[in-house]
C-alpha cells in the first residue's frame, strides 16, 4: 500500500497522470483576450471512476448563491498554488507536468496562457512581486527556483544544498512566508522517512532563511518540539503589520502513536514565531489553539489552513470535537503499519468527510481563540481554504456527510457576523473561491 495518496490532492495528480519532464510551451494569447473581473468557484468530485474536477467563471456572486458544478467546465486537474492580478498559477490543468499561468477566457472557461515543464508536481509557491516568483517541486531534494510572473521567464534556481536534510529522508520545500520588511524568505523543510506510517518524520521544525536581495541561503533555523509545519488549505504566509511571522504547524494527528492528552508536545498543533526584525525562532512562543479552545484532552488534534487579517488577528480551522473511535482505531492501525488497503481507503475518506472542525478566530498577541458564530462544525481537512475580498473572508465548508452541502461562509469581521454565501448541489466537494484582480 502506498502511502502517499494522504496528501490529498498531490496524490491525486501522481497516480493520475504521468511525470513529464519535457513539454511543449504554451503559446502566449494576448491578455485583452480574458476576464478582468468576476470568480471563479471549483470542486473535485471522487468516485469509482476516478477523480473529475469542475470549476465555473461567475461575472459576480451574491449571497445565498446555489451552484450546480456539473454544469461547469471539466479539467483533467485543477489546484490552483497562486493568484496574482486576473491570472492564476498552478500544475497544468491538462494534467501535464507543468508550471501553468491561467487565465479565463471570454467563453468562462480556464486556459493556459504560457507554461515551462517541471520535473515533477508543483509544490509550494508564492508571488514576491511582478517580476519575482519562487516555487518548488514535490518529492525533489531541497529544490527552489525562481521565475517571472509576467513574462514567465525562468530566473534560476537558488543553491540550498546548504540547507538542511536528513539523510535517507525525502527533503523538499512546503510553505514559503516573505517578509517584506527585509526582503527574507522563510521556506519550511518537509522531511519524509518513507518506511513510516507518519508523513513527517521529525520532532523538530526546520526552516531555511533566504535573503531575496542576494538570492542565496543564509540559515537554518530550527524549533525543538514541533512537527509538521504544514496548514493545508491555501498555504497562506502570514505576517503582520510589524513583521512578526507566524509559522502553523499540523502536528502528527496521532500516526505516530501519540494520541491524547499525554501526547508528546510536538506531535500536537501549534503556531511558531519569528519576532520581527529577527531570523530566529522565539523559543518561548508554542501556541497550541486546540488546547486554549478546552479540547486538550482530544486524541487527535488538528490545525487546518490560515489566513492573516491585521492587528495580530488570523483565522483557521481547528478540532473541536472528537473524532469517531472507527478513526482512531483506524488511525493507530495505519500508522503502526497493519492497516490493508481497504481500511487505509476506509480511513481516508472518513477523515476528509469527518465534521468536526470549527473556523477560529485566533488573537496572535493574546494568544487567545473564539470560535465564528454561525459557520457549523465542518470536514476541515478537506480542503480547508480561506480567502479574503474587499474586507470580508470567505471560508470553506464541508457538510456533505450530513446534509451534502459544501461551499463557502462570508464573515464580516466588523459585524462579526457570518451567512452563507455559495453552496455547491453537485460536482463533489468546494476547493477553491478565486477573485480576479481582488
Amino acid at each position: 500500500m502506498t502511502k502517499y495518496t494522504y496528501y490529498g490532492m498531490v496524490l491525486v495528480y501522481l497516480l493520475s497522470v504521468s511525470c513529464q519532464k519535457d513539454g511543449p510551451m504554451v503559446e502566449e494569447k494576448p491578455e485583452a483576450e480574458y476576464m478582468e473581473r468576476g470568480f471563479v468557484v471549483s470542486s473535485i468530485n471522487e468516485s469509482t471512476n476516478g477523480y473529475t474536477y469542475y470549476a465555473g467563471y461567475f461575472d459576480d456572486l451574491l449571497a445565498g448563491t446555489s451552484v450546480d458544478m456539473t454544469t461547469t467546465t471539466t479539467y483533467n486537474y485543477l489546484y490552483t498554488r497562486a493568484a496574482w492580478e486576473n491570472f492564476v498559477f498552478g500544475t497544468s490543468i491538462s494534467g501535464d507536468a507543468t508550471l501553468a499561468k491561467m487565465a479565463v477566457d471570454k467563453e468562462g472557461r480556464l486556459t493556459e496562457v504560457a507554461s515551462f515543464p517541471l520535473l515533477n508536481v508543483l509544490n509550494g509557491m508564492t508571488i514576491i512581486n511582478d517580476e519575482l516568483a519562487v516555487y518548488s517541486v514535490w518529492n525533489t531534494d531541497r529544490t527552489l527556483e525562481m521565475f517571472n510572473p509576467r513574462t514567465m521567464e525562468k530566473l534560476g534556481e537558488i543553491d540550498m544544498s546548504h540547507g538542511f536534510k536528513i539523510e535517507g529522508n525525502r527533503n523538499f520545500y512546503n510553505g514559503m512566508i516573505y517578509r517584506s520588511q527585509d526582503n527574507r524568505l522563510f521556506v519550511t523543510l518537509h522531511t519524509d522517512d518513507t518506511d513510516t506510517g507518519s508523513f513527517y518524520d521529525s520532532d523538530k521544525v526546520y526552516v531555511e532563511v533566504v535573503n531575496l536581495d542576494t538570492k542565496t541561503w543564509e540559515k537554518t533555523i530550527v524549533f525543538e518540539g514541533a512537527s509538521y509545519p504544514v496548514s493545508r488549505g491555501n498555504e497562506y504566509p502570514i505576517v503582520d503589520e510589524s513583521g512578526n511571522v507566524y509559522i502553523f504547524t499540523q502536528g502528527s494527528y496521532g500516526l505516530d502513536g501519540q494520541l491524547g492528552p499525554a501526547a508528546a508536545a510536538y506531535s500536537r498543533p501549534k503556531i511558531l514565531k519569528i519576532p520581527a526584525g529577527s531570523t530566529e525562532f522565539d523559543a518561548n512562543y508554542a501556541f497550541n489553539p486546540v488546547n486554549v479552545l478546552g479540547q486538550q484532552n482530544l486524541l487527535v488534534q488538528l490545525m487546518l489552513g490560515g489566513i492573516y487579517d491585521s492587528n495580530g488577528i488570523a483565522y483557521s480551522c481547528i478540532s473541536a470535537a472528537s473524532e469517531s473511535a472507527r478513526i482512531l482505531e483506524l488511525v493507530q492501525k495505519y500508522g503502526s503499519g497493519q492497516a490493508t488497503e481497504a481500511e487505509y481507503l476506509e480511513l481516508r475518506n472518513a477523515i476528509f468527510y469527518s465534521e468536526n472542525q470549527r473556523w477560529v478566530k485566533l488573537d496572535l498577541n493574546a494568544q487567545s481563540v473564539s470560535v465564528i458564530d454561525g459557520i457549523p462544525l465542518t470536514a476541515g481537512f478537506a480542503y480547508p481554504n480561506a480567502y479574503k475580498y474587499d474586507g470580508r473572508f470567505y471560508f470553506e465548508y464541508n457538510t456533505s456527510s450530513s446534509n451534502g452541502s459544501t461551499g463557502y461562509y462570508e464573515y464580516d469581521p466588523g459585524t462579526a457576523s457570518a451567512r452563507k454565501f455559495v453552496s455547491l448541489t453537485n460536482g463533489g466537494i468546494a476547493t477553491e473561491l478565486i477573485k480576479l484582480n481582488p
